[in-house]
Parts: C-alpha cells; structure tokens; sequence
C-alpha cells in the first residue's frame, strides 16, 4: 500500500485512545462506551471514518466549566479548537492535525451530570470490520 493515508484500523485506534486520554482528565472519571448501530461510514473510495461516543461520570464536585476550559492545555499540541455554536452546556470541539474531531460537553444525563464526547476519526484506508 503506498504510503500516506492511514488505514481505518489505524484511525480507529487513535480515535479510541484519544477518548480515553480525554476521559483520563475526568477527575474520579468511569467511563462507559455507548453503542453505536453503524460506527463507520464511507469517506472516500475504499476508506471510511470510524465515530464512537462515550459518556464519563465524574466525581462529585466536578466543576464542568472549568473542565472545558483547561482541556485544549491539557490536551497540548495537535488541537485547535473548532468553530462552533453556542450552547447552553458547557461545551467545546476540537480539531486534531490528523484530521479526528472531538466534541466534549457537560451535560445532565439521567440526572447525574457526565462528560459526553463524541470522536470522529480521520479518513482511513480499507474496509471496516465486521461487527
């Protein structure tokens, strides 16, 4: 294969790793994957993008503005963070310089206030798993 775009194995676990590098920064963080029906959809010929969302439950206490607000320090070189709306949560997206997109937001899930990311890899090469 020539060398340049990362297969879709490849950005699915970068994608994955990064949201647990996020979900690390959860003081007291658990977190839990929620299923997606249809994780991958195609981008280019023969190449897909892989999306996952998880939900982090923090300690109590957990101040989310803050949280939000330090994030992209935290997260260091590689992000920018993306254009977006304003929303009533606290809230940011980042872009990777590999192309993944992270959406992290404060929100109240059942009652009890989590950290919902949402990460969408760059395109990569091949042909996603069966699952």
């Amino acid at each position: 294969m020539m060398a340049g775009r990362p297969t879709i194995d490849e950005v699915r676990a970068d994608t994955d790793a990064m949201m647990q590098r996020v979900a690390d920064e959860v003081p007291g963080g658990v977190a839990e994957v929620r299923p997606s029906d249809s994780p991958y959809w195609k981008c280019a010929e023969n190449s897909f993008s892989y999306s996952t969302r998880w939900t982090v439950a923090p300690e109590e206490g957990f101040d989310g503005s803050a949280f939000i607000e330090a994030l992209p320090a935290r997260l260091g070189d590689g992000f920018r963070e993306f254009e977006t709306v304003q929303v009533s949560v606290p809230a940011i997206a980042l872009k990777h310089s590999s192309g993944m997109l992270l959406d992290v937001q404060v929100i109240d899930l059942d009652g009890r206030t989590v950290v919902s990311l949402l990460g969408v890899s760059a395109c990569g090469e091949g042909e996603p798993p069966a699952e």
